[in-house]
C-alpha cells in the first residue's frame, strides 16, 4: 500500500513539474521554470591547407672529419724537434716532427763499411778460385803425361770446391749486408715525419723530447698528434631501432649545431649500419647511421654535438590539418554508423593493420554550426606540426583544433562555441589584426595541449 502511495506521489510531482514549464510569465512569454541548457565547449577551428609535408628521423650524433690521421711512429726514439702546434694548417709532406736519428745515423754508416769490406772479401775469393782453377788445369796435363799422383790431382779439385764455396759465402754475405743497410736508411727515413694529407693540427698529444715508442699487439703504441682534413665533414649518429626501417641511403638530411641550433647545415646519408648495438646501461638498441656534411660551414668542428633530422618521407602537395586535431575515440565511444563506415573500409587492409585499428579510431571533430561533428579519417606522414590527411576531411571543413581539454571531452554532436577575441578599436595604433588573432589562437591551443603533444603524435604515427 505504501509502495503505491509513494509512485502517486511521484507521478504527481512530475505532471506539476511538466505542467509548471508550460506556464509562461504574461510580459515576456519566458518559461516560469528554466531548465539549464547544455554548456557549449569553448574550441577553436582552422581550415585545412594544401602545403607540403616532410616527415623525419631524428637522432643524436657527433661531428667528425671524413678523413682523420692519428700520426704514431715506427720505432722507439726521442723527438728531437716538433714545429707545429695544434691548430697549424698543414699540407702534405710538411715536416710534422723530427726524431732523435744519432743512432741510426751510426747504423748507416757502419753498414756501408760491412759492404765495402765484403765487397773486398769477394775480391779476394775470386782471386783465391782463379788461382786454384789453374792448378787444376796444370795438374790435369801432368797427369797426362803420367807427372803427377791421383792423390795431388784430388787434392787441386778440393781446394777448387772450397774456393767456389768462399766466393759464394762472400756473395751471399754481401746481399745481407746491402739488406740490412737498405733497412737502416728506410728507418732513419722514418725519423723525419711529415703529414700524409692536406689538414689541420686537430691535436698534439706529444710534446718535443719526449720519448714515443711503437705499438704491439696488446699495447697500443704512442699517438703524437691527429691530422683531420676538414674540407669534408660527415655525422656519426644513432638511430633507434623503431625509427631505422625508414631510413635509406643518398636521403637528405639537416644538421643542427648544439652551438647554433637555428640554422640548419644540409647533409645525406651516406650508410646505415647493418647491425645494431646496445649501449651499456641502456635497453634500446641503436643503429649507427653515417652523415654526409654538404657544406663548407666553418661553424661545424670536429667533436661537436649534434642533433640531426632526416627527411624519410614527402608530399608535396597535400592535404594537412594541426597534429593537436587528431583524436583517438573508443570503438564503443563513436556512433554505430561511424565504426560500420570504418570497418567497410578496412575490410581490404592486411591483417596487421586491422589488429592496430581494432581498438582505436583516428578521428577528427568538424564544426557544423553549434554543433561537432565526428569524421574518422585516414592520416598519412606527419611532422611537428601538421599531418596529412588521406581521406575524410575537405578544404571547406572547419577543424576543431584545440584546446586539448576541449578535444578530450567532445563527442558527436556536442555543443561547442567560438572562442571570443577581444577586438581593439579601429584605427588605433597596434590594433590586432586577423592574423595575429589567429595566430595568438593557435599559440593558446598549444601551450594548452603541450602535456600530451608526444602521445598525440605517436598515435598519428600509429594511425598512419
Amino acid at each position: 500500500m505504501k509502495g503505491l502511495i509513494t509512485l502517486v506521489v511521484l507521478i504527481g510531482i512530475c505532471a506539476g513539474v511538466f505542467a509548471l514549464g508550460n506556464l509562461r510569465r504574461g510580459e515576456d512569454k519566458k518559461p516560469i521554470i528554466h531548465v539549464a541548457e547544455e554548456v557549449a565547449l569553448t574550441v577553436a577551428t582552422s581550415k585545412p591547407s594544401r602545403e607540403p609535408i616532410t616527415r623525419f628521423v631524428q637522432a643524436p650524433g657527433d661531428v667528425e672529419a671524413a678523413t682523420e690521421v692519428d700520426i704514431s711512429s715506427e720505432l722507439v726514439s726521442k723527438i728531437e724537434q716538433m714545429p707545429i702546434e695544434e691548430g697549424d694548417v698543414v699540407k702534405k709532406g710538411d715536416l710534422l716532427c723530427r726524431l732523435d736519428d744519432d743512432r741510426l745515423v751510426a747504423e748507416v754508416e757502419s753498414g756501408k763499411a760491412r759492404i765495402e769490406q765484403l765487397k773486398a772479401s769477394i775480391a779476394q775469393a775470386q782471386a783465391d778460385l782463379d788461382k786454384a782453377e789453374r792448378d787444376v788445369d796444370r795438374q790435369r796435363s801432368l797427369s797426362e803425361s803420367n807427372a803427377t799422383s791421383h792423390l795431388e790431382m784430388a787434392d787441386h779439385l778440393t781446394i777448387l770446391k772450397k774456393a767456389r764455396a768462399n766466393r759464394t759465402m762472400r756473395e751471399q754475405e754481401l746481399v745481407q749486408a746491402q739488406a740490412y743497410l737498405t733497412r737502416m736508411e728506410e728507418d732513419l727515413k722514418r725519423t723525419i715525419i711529415t703529414s700524409p694529407i692536406d689538414g689541420v693540427v686537430s691535436s698534439l698529444k706529444a710534446k718535443e723530447g719526449e720519448v714515443v715508442v711503437t705499438g704491439t699487439m696488446n699495447n697500443p703504441g704512442t699517438v703524437i698528434m691527429s691530422i683531420s682534413d676538414l674540407s669534408k665533414m660527415q655525422v656519426r649518429t644513432r638511430v633507434d631501432e623503431v625509427d631505422v626501417p625508414m631510413v635509406k641511403d643518398a636521403q637528405k638530411a639537416r644538421v643542427y649545431l648544439q652551438s647554433d641550433p637555428d640554422k640548419p647545415i644540409p647533409a645525406r646519408v651516406v650508410r646505415v649500419a647493418s647491425k645494431g648495438s646496445r649501449p651499456t646501461g641502456r635497453d634500446v638498441v641503436t643503429f649507427e647511421t653515417l652523415l654526409e656534411v654538404l657544406s663548407n660551414d666553418p661553424r661545424i668542428k670536429p667533436g661537436m654535438t649534434a642533433n640531426v633530422e632526416i627527411e624519410v618521407a614527402r608530399q608535396e602537395d597535400t592535404i594537412t590539418i594541426p597534429v593537436e586535431a587528431i583524436a583517438n575515440r573508443l570503438r564503443k565511444d563513436l556512433p554505430d554508423e561511424i565504426v560500420k563506415e570504418v570497418d567497410a573500409q578496412q575490410a581490404n587492409l592486411d591483417l596487421s593493420k586491422r589488429a592496430r585499428r581494432a581498438q582505436y579510431i583516428n578521428v577528427v571533430f568538424i564544426k557544423n554550426g553549434e554543433k561537432a561533428i565526428v569524421r574518422p579519417v585516414d592520416v598519412g606522414i606527419a611532422d611537428t606540426r601538421r599531418v596529412e590527411i588521406l581521406r575524410g576531411v575537405g578544404m571547406e571543413d572547419e577543424i576543431i583544433t584545440g584546446p586539448y581539454r576541449s578535444i578530450d571531452q567532445l563527442k558527436d554532436g556536442r555543443k561547442v562555441a567560438l572562442a571570443e577575441v577581444p577586438k581593439k578599436p579601429e584605427g588605433e595604433e597596434g590594433a590586432e589584426t586577423d592574423s595575429e588573432r589567429e595566430e595568438k589562437r593557435a599559440s593558446d591551443d598549444e601551450d594548452a595541449g603541450s602535456d600530451s603533444g608526444g602521445k598525440k603524435e605517436a598515435a598519428v604515427a600509429k594511425g598512419g
